[in-house]
């Protein structure tokens, strides 16, 4: 259909109606999962709202209209720290590598991230030693192939602009099975 009505992104998206088509069936069957604490967090920019007891990764790109979204989606999550990897896909944004560059070279990395991503803000052009094309490689290592992408400190993987209520009930969720019983790892269906 040429009407850019569905998109297709990991999940099936109906433009119209802003919904996820393929959520439900894939949070049932979603093995994928990351070990959290393996993850370079000293490569992501962090953002401690509130307490900042829900932890949370979010690999983003800096031209990605989705990424804004989520971003203001977000905006409003309490009592979570968020680490945000810069990961570009100049694929489909050229420029997005230079621009991430710039937002980790800012001065104050989280000013330059929420004025780009809030308010389409040009950050400055700057250069130094970045984690870019390490985020980007562990990214693609994580089998993450589209921006926005999250994972929860349980290693569970959710790509997509959701909701604030979608990330709210998912990281109940997430806060739930941490304090689960850590001997099986089998999820009864």
């Amino acid at each position: 259909e040429e009407s850019g009505r569905y998109f297709l992104f990991g999940h099936m998206f109906d433009m119209q109606t802003q919904t996820d088509l393929t959520e439900g069936k894939i949070m049932a069957e979603q093995v994928a999962k990351t070990d959290f604490k393996a993850l370079p967090l000293k490569d992501a920019i962090k953002i401690v709202r509130g307490d900042g007891s829900r932890k949370v990764a979010i690999f983003s790109d800096p031209d990605c209209p989705y990424c804004k979204q989520l971003e203001n989606n977000i905006a409003n999550l309490t009592n979570v720290t968020i680490y945000t990897f810069l990961m570009p896909l100049v694929s489909l944004h050229p420029a997005a590598h230079s621009k991430a560059v710039s937002v980790w070279c800012a001065k104050d990395r989280t000013a330059a991230w929420h004025a780009t991503m809030w308010r389409g803000e040009a950050v400055p052009q700057a250069d130094c030693p970045h984690p870019v094309d390490r985020n980007v490689a562990l990214g693609e290592r994580l089998g993450i192939n589209g921006t926005p992408t999250l994972i929860a400190a349980d290693g569970r993987m959710l790509p997509g602009a959701a909701s604030k209520e979608q990330i709210e009930a998912w990281l109940v969720r997430s806060a739930a099975s941490a304090q689960g019983d850590h001997k099986s790892e089998v999820v009864p269906r």
